[in-house]
C-alpha cells in the first residue's frame, strides 16, 4: 500500500475527519491556553470550525499534491472543515460533561470564590480563588491579606479599584478566620 491508498482508505471510512478532529481539539486547547487566553468565550466557539477548515485544507492539498485543489473545491473544504469543527466541539462537550470531574474545592476556596465574584472576571474566578486560597494557606508571616490583594489586583475586573481589592482581601481573611474558628465571634 502506498500513501495515497492509505489516505483513500481513511477518507472512505471517515477516519480522516476523526483524526483531524482530534488534532483540532489539541490545537484549540493549546490556543485557549496561550494566544486566545483573554479571548471572549463567544469568539472561542468558532475556533474549532476555523481550525478544522484550515486543517482540512492542508490535508486536501497534501493528499492531492496540489494546492489548487483547495481553491477549486472550496465548498468541499468548507463542508469537511465544518464536520471537523462540529466533531471536535462534540468531543469537547462530552469531555466537559462526562469525563472531567469537577475538582474538589476546599471550604476556603469555595468561600473565596463566592466573595470575589464581581471583582474578578467570571472566567478567572476559579483560578483566582485557588491562587488566593493557596497563598493564604502557605502564608506564615501573617500577611495573608497583602498576598491576597496582590493576586486579586493582578486578576481584577475592569473598573475595580485597588482600595476595593484591599478591602476585599481583608474581608476574605476575616471570613476565613471565622470559618476556621468554627463561626464563633
Amino acid at each position: 500500500m502506498d500513501v495515497f491508498e492509505v489516505i483513500d482508505t481513511l477518507t472512505l471510512y471517515g477516519a480522516d475527519i476523526a483524526a483531524l478532529s482530534a488534532l483540532t481539539c489539541v490545537i484549540v486547547q493549546a490556543l485557549k491556553r496561550t494566544l486566545l487566553k483573554k479571548c471572549q468565550k463567544k469568539v472561542l466557539t468558532f475556533v474549532p470550525f476555523v481550525a478544522g477548515t484550515i486543517l482540512y485544507a492542508l490535508f486536501a492539498a497534501l493528499s492531492n499534491m496540489d494546492v489548487s485543489f483547495v481553491f477549486e473545491n472550496l465548498p468541499l473544504i468548507w463542508e469537511r472543515g465544518f464536520e471537523i469543527g462540529a466533531l471536535s466541539t462534540l468531543v469537547y462537550v462530552c469531555y466537559e460533561q462526562f469525563i472531567r470531574r469537577e475538582q474538589q474545592t476546599g471550604a476556603a476556596e469555595g468561600v473565596i470564590r463566592t466573595l470575589i465574584e464581581g471583582y474578578v472576571p467570571a472566567e478567572s474566578v476559579a483560578a483566582a480563588a485557588k491562587s488566593v486560597a493557596e497563598a493564604i494557606e502557605r502564608d506564615v508571616t501573617g500577611d495573608g491579606a497583602k498576598k491576597a490583594a496582590e493576586i486579586l489586583n493582578a486578576a481584577k475586573a475592569e473598573g475595580v479599584g485597588e482600595r476595593d481589592i484591599n478591602l476585599l482581601a481583608r474581608l476574605i481573611i476575616e471570613t476565613l478566620a471565622r470559618l476556621n474558628a468554627g463561626g464563633t465571634a
